[in-house]
């Protein structure tokens, strides 16, 4: 595997999962400061289900360059990581908003 694509291939996985932690978290607290704008909650509905989309393509590109590359596995690996970490995030902001529409 060409080792400029798989350094390219990291340092892109890299922005996306920081950009997707970011975005969430401005919307969450968009969401809170503006007392759970209806408006907010539907940017943030498009914005999880394309963060998901561009996520999950990449990171299984990464996991296919982590079976054909033998020499950045442990990059790839910590990538790969960093990117499953946002999981629990947004599900635990899917809880949080949740939990704020019960009575």
């Amino acid at each position: 595997m060409n080792i400029s694509f798989v350094y390219q291939l990291l340092k892109t996985a890299k922005i996306m999962a920081i950009l997707s932690f970011l975005g969430g978290t401005f919307l969450l607290i968009a969401y809170f400061y503006h007392a759970g704008s209806m408006a907010i909650l539907q940017v943030g509905i498009y914005y999880a289900l394309l963060a998901v989309l561009i996520n999950c393509i990449l990171f299984f590109t990464l996991f296919i360059a982590l079976m054909h590359s033998k020499i950045q596995r442990k990059k790839i690996l910590k990538s790969l990581i960093l990117m499953i970490i946002n999981v629990p995030i947004g599900l635990c902001y899917i809880g949080v908003i949740v939990s704020y529409h019960l009575p």
